[in-house]
């Protein structure tokens, strides 16, 4: 398996990740509405939800927010590593 296979596999497993985080934190909305409607839930893998300051969240909703940046930062770089090998 060569460098730029494994960055691409990271850098997948991170956007899955990533996915899995957001429908998550859907849990942990403040709006009760929003909470309760899977269709809201799914919409907010849809954007980079994590990036802000996650004042529409719980605590425990702001720590999956950091979470997610981390996950996201490290999809990037897999990416970008991986556009530069290639």
């Amino acid at each position: 398996m060569t460098l730029s296979t494994l960055l691409a596999i990271v850098g997948t497993a991170c956007g899955i990740y990533y996915t899995y985080l957001g429908v998550v934190v859907g849990g942990h909305v403040l709006d009760m509405e929003r909470r309760k409607s899977p269709s809201a839930r799914i919409l907010l893998t849809g954007v980079a939800w994590s990036v802000g300051p996650g004042d529409e969240y719980s605590e425990a909703g702001k720590k999956i927010c950091r979470k997610g940046n981390w996950v996201l930062v490290a999809g990037i770089i897999a990416w970008f590593a991986f556009g530069v090998l290639r």
